[in-house]
């Protein structure tokens, strides 16, 4: 059974965000409060363009116009430099190296992402994990492919999360609309797949 050791309650508080549009400035974000505790799979809800992504993006440091103001709190402190290193975030689209296998894009990600003085067979059971949580045993040796020849929306879905799992974020996992382009079956499924890595104890926004 994985087990996920985020300890860390991310807090944000009277977050504004104002980006440069001509002849002034608008304000995308406003006043926005609100908190992600390991074990808890939160969702952001609202319609489209009312600024689900921007929010994620601030969150996770990923803006570099614009003026972000208010707080961002890791258990009631400052953000340091290692909070980056501590969350993942899987992208909407899915991109991947077609030709690799699944457990060889998570093995990649694991070597590269998680820190050098893990050994190599710790990384790689620990993919072997993730594999099995996202039940991709049948998959794990499967070559990814390109939309329409290859896995499926769905499983490409999971091959993200799993890359982006392998990389063993500390701190919380964020995702971008993981269900859009799914049919219901697809969707509930990878919802079910992150109420399981919440029940392991990952902080998911």
């Amino acid at each position: 059974d994985l087990k996920i050791t985020s300890k860390s309650v991310l807090t944000w508080e009277d977050l504004n965000y104002d980006v440069p549009v001509h002849g002034g400035t608008r304000r995308l974000l406003n006043s926005i409060y609100g908190y992600v505790q390991p074990g808890k799979l939160t969702a952001l809800m609202g319609a489209s363009g009312a600024g689900k992504t921007t929010l994620l993006d601030v969150l996770a440091h990923r803006k570099n116009i614009g003026v972000v103001t208010g707080d961002i709190l890791v258990d009631g402190q400052p953000l340091g430099p290692a909070f980056q290193r501590g969350t993942s975030y899987a992208e909407q689209l899915d991109v991947h190296e077609p030709t690799q296998t699944v457990r060889e894009a998570l093995r990649f990600s694991a070597e590269l992402r998680q820190p050098y003085e893990v050994p190599i067979e710790e990384k790689h059971a620990y993919v072997e994990e993730i594999i099995s949580l996202l039940e991709l045993e049948d998959l794990a040796d499967a070559m990814i492919g390109f939309p329409g020849f290859g896995l499926s929306v769905e499983e490409r879905k999971r091959v993200t999360i799993g890359v982006e799992l392998a990389a063993k974020p500390e701190l919380l996992l964020f995702l971008d609309e993981p269900t859009s382009g799914l049919d219901s079956q697809s969707a509930f499924n990878i919802v079910r797949f992150l109420r399981k890595l919440a029940a392991a104890g990952q902080a998911i926004l």
